[in-house]
């Protein structure tokens, strides 16, 4: 309205055609309105534009880059896509994202890796810590004790087979894209199945409580030999690794364990085994 109130003002004997032809030529040149407001425009909107204030909001994972990049080359046009962005503030710019889609809810979202090493608290991927490792890390205490810290890396997945940017869930998991040839020990499968019900059972709990049947393929398929390797698998965080950690590394072994009823029948204990479990079993 102002730009209409502007434009007869300045051109009293103009018709609705001419303001209309003056919207058309002004999109045609991609010049911002001159009167002064706020202007509502998308990434791709605003190129060739400049503000003397931006504001880009909406900068979580899933938006930027947009959950349908899946390949290296697309999450790096998402990336200049928001350089573009960035580049369009004269004096003024403000980053922002929300953890959650609505106040009070769940805070389950993470700003873009784009902006790692930009925000407070972030660090660049590939930057130096004090545990000699680049990017955003968490520990996990080692199976065992002694201190041990098993670092694990937060960041973009890739499938292991073909190196592919993995976005879906399940992909992650299994740390290769669905389509690739799986490495399967059947084996090794069907142990920590069995293994898994009796915990289960045990817990009183559901199977997938104690490892999902994703979890359990990406193990069957990875065969870690060290706590940092089981680690790195997607669905073995610190309290996982730590309670079931050295059952999963003696089966990977190929060692068979003591029975866990056995075990509760003798002290009363129940869950994973404590203790070396390849003592247990050579004792037994």
């Amino acid at each position: 309205m102002r730009l209409a109130e502007d434009f007869a003002g300045s051109r009293p004997g103009a018709t609705l055609s001419d303001l209309v032809a003056e919207l058309d030529e002004r999109a045609a040149a991609q010049h911002a309105p001159t009167v002064e407001g706020v202007t509502l425009a998308s990434l791709h909107a605003a190129k060739g534009l400049e503000w003397d204030a931006v504001f880009l909001v909406g900068l979580t994972e899933g938006m930027v880059p947009i959950t349908y990049a899946k390949t290296d080359q697309q999450i790096e046009e998402e990336r200049r896509l928001l350089y573009v962005g960035v580049t369009r503030a004269r004096h003024h710019l403000t980053l922002s994202w929300a953890l959650s889609r609505a106040p009070g809810g769940r805070a389950s979202r993470r700003p873009t890796r784009f902006l790692n090493g930009l925000r407070p608290g972030s660090q660049a991927v590939g930057a130096r810590t004090l545990g000699g490792a680049g990017g955003i890390e968490r520990g996990a205490a080692a199976p065992g004790g002694g201190g041990a810290t098993v670092r694990r890396r937060r960041g973009p997945v890739h499938c292991r087979v073909c190196g592919r940017a993995l976005t879906d869930a399940g992909e992650m998991k299994l740390m290769r894209c669905e389509g690739c040839p799986s490495e399967l020990d059947e084996a090794l499968y069907e142990r920590l199945r069995d293994w898994r019900a009796e915990q289960a059972g045990l817990l009183g709990q559901p199977a997938y409580c104690v490892f999902t049947d994703k979890t359990l393929l990406a193990i069957a398929e990875a065969v870690p030999e060290t706590a940092s390797e089981l680690a790195r698998i997607a669905g073995v965080g610190r309290r996982k690794l730590d309670r079931f950690g050295a059952d999963v590394l003696a089966l990977c072994a190929g060692r068979e364990l003591p029975s866990a009823v056995d075990d509760e029948g003798d002290d009363g204990a129940g869950g994973s085994h404590s203790g070396d479990p390849w003592q247990n079993s050579t004792e037994k």
